[in-house]
């Protein structure tokens, strides 16, 4: 089966607010912009996408302020090929700044057919798992990496007591890329933009709006670096 015309967006606008240690009394320290095997976080998460087959153009968010930033930590990935790496100023939400994204690719006319939403913080992607997920949004419309789930799920109420008990078996952990149908992705946003619903991520926007999304199988080395834990091997005070 052919991989299906997509375009990409690679979410690096937040402000890493967890991120952030008591050495960061600035908070300026932005988890994206950490350097791992001399290369920052934000690179490994875009790269795989730039050698996907079908891949028609990146957009990547940046905080405003942060574009010269962003730039650097892309490093040599917006000149590497003659697929189109852009940068946008996000929102001041991840989902305004998907929303922003998205309009940007229609505006690009690239022709796609697909639009994949990754976390700029998740520098373990591999193309097996975009072109996995590629391979379900195609006959589904969305789709997105799943792993299950080891631990028992519980239920806490506002007290922090223990109220309930989840089924395991039928919970996994969602990560990204998450791909979607363009532009019903993109119209989805709009319409979620007019309610004051506050979303989880992209899977449910699209799927309140009429869209469906299959699982495809995920990497339990596709992490989100959402603490300094999470990357044991990094210098945790290097940056760019």
């Amino acid at each position: 089966m052919p991989i299906p015309s997509h375009g990409v967006i690679i979410t690096a606008a937040g402000s890493s607010t967890r991120f952030h240690t008591s050495d960061d009394s600035a908070g300026n320290l932005k988890k994206e912009f950490l350097l791992i095997d001399d290369r920052t976080v934000l690179y490994h998460a875009a790269e795989p996408f730039l050698y996907t087959p079908g891949v028609k153009g990146i957009v990547v968010t940046y905080p405003a302020g942060r574009f010269e930033e962003t730039e650097l930590a892309l490093d040599n990935l917006v000149y590497a090929t003659s697929i189109p790496v852009v940068l946008v100023e996000g929102g001041d939400t991840r989902q305004k700044s998907v929303h922003i994204a998205l309009q940007h690719l229609l505006d690009m006319d690239l022709g796609i057919d697909f639009a994949a939403i990754h976390d700029g913080a998740r520098p373990w992607v591999t193309t097996e798992v975009i072109i996995n997920t590629l391979a379900v949004a195609n006959i589904i419309g969305g789709a997105a990496p799943v792993v299950s789930i080891h631990d028992a799920l519980k239920k806490i109420d506002s007290e922090g007591m223990i109220v309930g008990h989840l089924e395991r078996s039928a919970t996994v952990a969602v990560q990204t890329p998450q791909i979607f149908r363009f532009p019903q992705i993109l119209e989805a946003h709009r319409k979620a933009a007019t309610t004051s619903k506050t979303y989880v991520d992209d899977t449910e926007i699209f799927i309140d709006f009429g869209g469906m999304v299959g699982a495809s199988a995920g990497d339990r080395k596709n992490i989100k670096i959402t603490t300094p834990a999470d990357i044991p091997e990094a210098n945790r005070n290097r940056s760019i």
